[in-house]
């Protein structure tokens, strides 16, 4: 479990109710359930609007990786893919079908075997390359996806506010109801604001960085699994590896 990321938002939103408190506000007045639905389930949907059922899904699953981040162990990649370069090239491509388990990876799993299949290495290659890019694309647009919601909370929190502000002009003649109704309104604002800042655009921005270390992780493979298959030597595919960190 990533802590960073729990810690941060706790820091956050810890921030937002030590200042109120130290301002001499009332907690109770920032908790408020209408402006939480209409920020957070009105963003949701409208960015649904532009999207599809599985772009949502795909972009609310991969949110876990904010709290549970894949871990990419360059240095175990790069030692696996060496061992097999050490054994492919004092015996042969083929031997390495029982130890395609090392590399402990989908992608390289069958990457490796399409090379031990006789694939071309260089159609192989490029191959790989557009598949990677593809995965990249599709993990890109479920952070469209959660930019996009964070791009709507600010507005449907104004609209939240505008809607809390008429609920109050209906009770002008309490000024006391009228006053907290006010105050109750501008919650949905700072909602809005909350939700995109402090939770969606820096969610998005940490799932880029997972999602650009993953494509580097995969490009090690590629070059690493190209490297048996034309069966270059072991120290050269290692110091070439070495660049992937």
């Amino acid at each position: 479990m990533d802590l960073v990321t729990l810690a941060g938002l706790i820091l956050a939103f810890s921030s937002v109710f030590l200042a109120n408190w130290l301002g001499g506000g009332e907690i109770v007045l920032l908790l408020n359930l209408p402006s939480a639905i209409i920020v957070i389930i009105g963003s949701f949907g409208a960015t649904l609007i532009q999207s599809s059922i599985k772009d949502s899904i795909q972009a609310l699953g991969l949110m876990r990786w904010s709290l549970f981040p894949p871990v990419y162990d360059f240095n175990s990649a790069r030692n696996s893919i060496i061992a097999l370069s050490n054994k492919g090239r004092r015996s042969s491509i083929l031997s390495l079908e029982d130890d395609i388990a090392l590399l402990d990876n989908m992608f390289a799993t069958r990457a490796m075997r399409m090379a031990i299949d006789g694939a071309d290495p260089e159609l192989l290659a490029d191959r790989l390359h557009d598949e990677a890019m593809r995965i990249r694309d599709r993990r890109m647009v479920s952070v469209e996806f959660l930019e996009a919601i964070g791009g709507y909370a600010p507005t449907l929190g104004i609209m939240g506010s505008v809607l809390g502000l008429i609920q109050a002009m209906a009770n002008l003649d309490s000024p006391e109801a009228l006053g907290h109704g006010i105050a109750v309104a501008f919650v949905s604002t700072l909602y809005g604001q909350g939700f995109a800042n402090l939770v969606m655009f820096p969610i998005a921005k940490k799932l880029k960085g997972y999602i650009d270390k993953e494509l580097l992780f995969h490009q090690l493979m590629i070059d690493g699994i190209h490297g048996i298959a034309t069966g270059k030597h072991p120290q050269r595919l290692e110091v070439e590896l070495y660049a992937y960190e």
